[in-house]
């Protein structure tokens, strides 16, 4: 299952490459997926690309343990980011490390019309 990271405009590349080293250093996330970072091209308000963290997992239990990194890494920032998981055109918040939240999150995004809407906050 393919799915993609993003970190809000106000974090730009700084946040999307910081929260790309913290999955790559913890060794329960970069275990549980591969990850790449993916210029999505040229966008009118950046300088150049806009990068996402493009993440292949085999199951839902690895998606599970790769947002509990990404919950993680938000809360440690001073402020969170807005950091969303997307697949399908579902883009859901990753704003809580909370079991029932991630076991939420996964639901809507193992079936990607999600039950809640795609803008709901997790």
């Amino acid at each position: 299952m393919q799915f993609r990271l993003r970190v809000d405009a106000a974090e730009g590349a700084p946040g999307v490459l910081d929260l790309y080293r913290w999955l790559t250093e913890d060794p329960d996330a970069a275990d549980a997926a591969e990850l790449a970072l993916v210029d999505e091209g040229d966008h009118a308000d950046t300088l150049g690309g806009l990068e996402i963290i493009s993440i292949v997992v085999s199951n839902l239990t690895a998606l599970g343990n790769l947002l509990v990194a990404v919950a993680t890494w938000r809360d440690a920032r001073a402020r969170g980011a807005d950091t969303r998981v997307e697949r399908d055109g579902v883009s859901l918040r990753v704003e809580s490390s909370d079991p029932e939240t991630i076991r939420r999150l996964l639901r809507q995004l193992e079936s990607p019309e999600g039950s809640d809407g795609p803008e709901d906050p997790a």
